[in-house]
């Protein structure tokens, strides 16, 4: 029971972990604004942006970007 039970658990982060990767890269190509990532994707899609694709810009101050920062 505790193997099913891991293994439901494992494939439940992969799967958000795709989620947010997806939203990164809608993100980037300007589908949408990092604003419309839903609230629980929001910490790990401004950590792929930020650490994996190097593009603070795109994500606000509260995340650890820089958007607000050239706005202000």
């Amino acid at each position: 029971m505790r193997k099913l039970i891991n293994k439901i658990k494992e494939k439940f982060e992969r799967t958000v972990i795709m989620m947010a990767m997806l939203f990164a890269q809608r993100v980037i190509l300007g589908k949408c604004e990092f604003e419309q990532v839903p609230a629980k994707l929001k910490k790990q899609v401004a950590g792929i942006l930020i650490d994996e694709c190097g593009m603070p810009e795109v994500v606000p101050s509260e995340f650890g970007g820089t958007k607000d920062a050239e706005t202000a």
